[in-house]
């Protein structure tokens, strides 16, 4: 039996957050979150972030690795209409810089510590995601990405000049995961569990993220210093 195509990304993790609260949807090492847990920390910094009153629909960049707070930070941001632009803390200096200066972000959320100091958009620290979590603020979807709205941009490894952002909407994620959802090659099971090793900033992250998201799955996470090792 293939799996029912899915109309909306958001509307997906929030019916599994209502049918299924319980159930791990991130496992870093043993340390376990579920869909219930993503919904409140989602909502809270997603509430938080439109206290900021950063321009409607602008670019924000997550900088970081692995951690449960990158995707709880993701779909925040996708709940308050804005775009994220996933960087990884590996990531030379020189390309963080390259692609701050090409994206022009109204904000950036630091999950590790960001390592440029002259820059014009504010920084939100971990701590300040967590305190966002902790306050545990309810938060009505009104204005979400949607549509052709940009949902994230992934930028090239540049290595033909400077890194270039990919805008992918919203439409085209649905797309994506509806063609790995119902495909009869993936045969991707109700509740996957997904490895969760590339990094955000790659784009074969979205091979797992998205599916597993899409049939209420759990993401297995590695950090970069484990699958280094």
């Amino acid at each position: 039996m293939t799996n029912t195509k899915i109309k909306d990304m958001i509307e997906t993790i929030e019916q599994f957050a209502q049918s299924q609260p319980d159930f791990p949807v991130y496992n870093i090492l043993g340390e376990v979150h579920t869909y219930g847990d993503l919904k409140a920390d989602s909502d809270s910094l997603a509430a938080m972030i439109d206290s900021l009153d950063i321009p409607e629909k602008s670019p924000v960049v997550v900088y970081g690795g692995q951690e449960y707070e990158m995707l709880a930070t993701f779909v925040a941001l996708t709940k308050s209409g804005h775009a994220y632009i996933p960087i990884d803390s590996h990531s030379a200096l020189e390309r963080v810089t390259a692609i701050v200066e090409v994206a022009e972000p109204s904000l950036i959320i630091a999950i590790n510590d960001f390592p440029l100091e002259e820059v014009q958009a504010p920084i939100l620290t971990l701590d300040q995601v967590t305190t966002a979590f902790e306050s545990k603020t309810s938060y009505e979807v009104t204005h979400p990405v949607k549509g052709d709205d940009t949902y994230y941009i992934i930028f090239t490894s540049g290595t033909t000049g400077k890194p270039k952002g990919v805008q992918i909407s919203h439409n085209n994620l649905l797309s994506f995961t509806n063609w790995m959802i119902t495909d009869k090659e993936f045969a991707t099971p109700k509740r996957p569990q997904m490895l969760a090793q590339p990094p955000y900033s790659f784009d074969l992250s979205v091979m797992y993220w998205a599916p597993t998201l899409a049939l209420g799955g759990t993401l297995y996470a590695l950090p970069s210093a484990i699958t280094q090792d």
